[in-house]
C-alpha cells in the first residue's frame, strides 16, 4: 500500500467524484513517480499532487509589521521560482511512468491559510510568463495581463498537458498551448468537466481579455518588448510594464497582557 498522503487522497477523491477510477502510485525506492492514475473515457490521467502552503516573503512581510498596528502587505503576483522549482519536478514525476499518448496533470492544491495569496495568479504567471502592461490613453491608463511577457514554464515543461489550480475546493484548469497533446486533451474528460473553469490562451486572446507577446518577442528588454507589442497591437496605446501585486490588510494584536484566570 502506498504511504497515506491526504492532498493525494482529496485528489483521487475530487476525481473519482468527477467520474474517473483513480489508482494510488505506489513509490518505486528513489524513483519518484506521479501520486495518481486516472481512468475514462479509455483515457490515461496521470496526476501529479503538489502544495501551495506558504509564500516565505509573505510571511516575513507580515511577521514584520510592529504590534499594534494596522497596515497594508503587497503580495507579489509575478513569476515565482519555488513555484517553477515544483513545475519542473512534477514533469520529471509524471515523465516517469506515462507513455506518449497518456495525459498528464499537475494538481496545484492551495492552503487556505494566512501565509498564502494569490496563488491562482501566481501559478498562471509563472506558467504563461504572464506580465502586466499599462494601456490606454495619458491619464487613463489601466492594467492588463500580457501572456508570454515573460518566461513562460509551460513552453519549458512541455510534457504537462495542463495543471489544476484548487483553492477552497474551487477549481481552475490552466491548459498547456506547447503540449504535444494540447488538441486532445483540450476535449478530454478532465477538460470538459471542469467546463467554465478552463483558461485556454487562445480564447482568452481572441477575447481581447489578456494580450499575447509573439514567439519572436524580446523578452529580455522592456522598451523593445513594448515596441514589439505596439506593433502587434496597433490600435493599443502601451505604457509600461508594472508589478503585479494585490494588498492585503493586516492589523497586530498585542496578547501578552492577557491570561486565563
Amino acid at each position: 500500500m502506498p504511504k497515506r498522503d491526504p492532498n493525494r487522497d482529496a485528489v483521487q477523491k475530487r476525481l473519482e467524484a468527477l467520474g474517473f477510477a483513480v489508482d494510488p502510485i505506489d513509490e518505486h525506492g528513489s524513483e519518484r513517480r506521479p501520486d495518481l492514475l486516472a481512468h475514462a473515457d479509455e483515457q490515461m490521467l496521470y496526476v501529479e499532487v503538489k502544495t501551495r502552503t506558504e509564500d516565505s516573503a509573505f510571511r516575513a512581510k507580515m511577521e514584520s509589521i510592529p504590534v499594534g498596528t494596522t497596515a497594508e502587505v503587497l503580495t507579489n503576483l509575478d513569476k515565482h521560482n519555488s513555484i517553477s522549482a515544483g513545475i519542473e519536478h512534477a514533469q520529471s514525476q509524471l515523465s516517469t511512468l506515462a507513455g506518449p499518448d497518456d495525459f498528464r496533470l499537475l494538481w496545484f492544491r492551495v492552503d487556505s491559510g494566512p501565509f498564502v495569496h494569490g496563488a491562482l495568479e501566481q501559478v498562471g504567471a509563472t506558467l504563461y510568463g504572464i506580465r502586466m502592461v499599462t494601456v490606454g490613453e495619458p491619464g487613463a491608463e489601466q492594467p492588463r495581463a500580457c501572456v508570454y511577457a515573460g518566461r513562460a514554464d509551460f513552453r519549458r515543461f512541455r510534457e504537462i498537458d495542463g495543471t489544476m489550480v484548487e483553492i477552497d475546493q474551487m477549481i481552475t484548469l490552466l491548459l498547456n498551448p506547447f503540449s504535444p497533446r494540447r488538441r486532445v486533451f483540450t476535449h478530454s474528460r478532465i477538460a470538459k468537466v471542469v467546463g467554465l473553469s478552463v483558461f485556454d490562451v487562445g480564447k482568452a486572446s481572441q477575447a481581447r481579455v489578456v494580450f499575447v507577446a509573439g514567439a519572436d518577442a524580446p523578452r529580455d528588454n522592456d522598451e523593445e518588448l513594448l515596441e514589439h507589442l505596439r506593433k502587434q497591437y496597433p490600435g493599443e496605446t502601451f505604457h509600461s510594464f508594472a508589478k503585479a501585486n494585490a494588498g492585503t490588510v493586516v492589523t497586530t494584536i498585542d496578547g501578552r497582557g492577557s491570561r486565563d484566570v
